[in-house]
């Protein structure tokens, strides 16, 4: 037999007719049918829905609160302003009663510990 008669046999062994089973009809259209989408239990849902409230709630009161800092901040930031204006002016004063009495510089000495 040389190569071409078997290739021969083979194509012919590949392409002769075979019996579909007899359910094979059956299971196409069961498996073409629309299926019932899955539903989700109830719980689940609720349990989905007790966390999304809980997470914005959460978000809230974190959204709430670097609010009440920033406020505070601005506020401890005024006061600071305030502070160093009037110890500016404070200073100043000082320094022109200094030089009106005379005195230049001021000599500083430490204090031991």
């Amino acid at each position: 037999m040389n190569s071409f008669d078997h290739l021969d046999q083979q194509l012919r062994d590949a392409f002769r007719r075979v019996e579909p089973p007899p359910d094979l009809a059956a299971r196409i259209l069961r498996r073409a049918e629309p299926r019932r989408p899955r539903r989700l239990p109830r719980w689940l849902a609720a349990a989905a829905a007790v966390l999304a409230v809980a997470g914005g709630s959460i978000g809230f009161l974190r959204w709430q609160e670097s609010r009440v800092r920033a406020r505070e901040a601005e506020r401890v930031r005024r006061q600071l302003v305030l502070t160093l204006e009037i110890t500016s002016r404070t200073l100043s004063r000082t320094e022109q009663r200094l030089r009106s009495i005379g005195v230049e510089t001021i000599r500083l000495q430490e204090v031991p510990e």
